[in-house]
């Protein structure tokens, strides 16, 4: 159950990122295009650009938080007897978790004081970039959860290999 409801969110989180792509690609070819033919530019472009840019980071941590290919360096725990590695990545998603419990806390705050704010040119409230951070974040803590319980299994000598390669497509 675990894996079809990861595989439902990796799918949303894909669509989401390509759409945010594709309409970062096309607004910038239409803002080269105004200003270098036309000599003029859209004024909301850099905005939405640096909007599209904080979702497309934070899914992309999120889609990467499934399949449990974040950034860390493991080549030295590897080289650890299989119990300490094993415990060094209990550590590790809890590390992580109350990383982005604290980045998520601030999110919210930052979303909510910036609700009135508005951005110069398009008119929307400077908290949507806030909200993507916390989406992104909330969504890495569950994925964390899930690798901890999974690491918290191979721990006690559960074989979790089948959900970890499922999860890991």
């Amino acid at each position: 159950m675990i894996v079809k409801i990861a595989d439902k969110i990796r799918f949303l989180l894909r669509s989401l990122s390509c759409i945010t792509i594709c309409t970062l690609v096309i607004v910038t070819g239409m803002q080269v295009i105004n200003r270098y033919v036309f000599h003029s530019s859209f004024t909301w472009v850099e905005e939405l650009g640096g909007m599209a840019m904080v979702y497309i980071t934070y899914f992309g941590a999120a889609m990467a938080s499934i399949n449990n290919s974040n950034t860390r360096i493991d080549f030295f725990i590897h080289k650890l007897p299989k119990p300490l590695s094993q415990g060094f990545e209990i550590l590790d998603d809890c590390i992580c978790i109350v990383f982005l419990v604290v980045v998520s806390g601030l999110a919210w705050r930052l979303a909510g004081s910036n609700m009135t704010a508005l951005s110069a040119a398009m008119k929307v409230p400077l908290a949507i970039n806030y909200i993507g951070v916390l989406l992104g974040c909330l969504l890495m803590i569950c994925f964390y959860i899930i690798h901890l319980w999974i690491d918290v299994q191979k721990f006690r000598g559960v074989d979790m290999s089948s959900i970890e390669e499922e999860l890991n497509k």
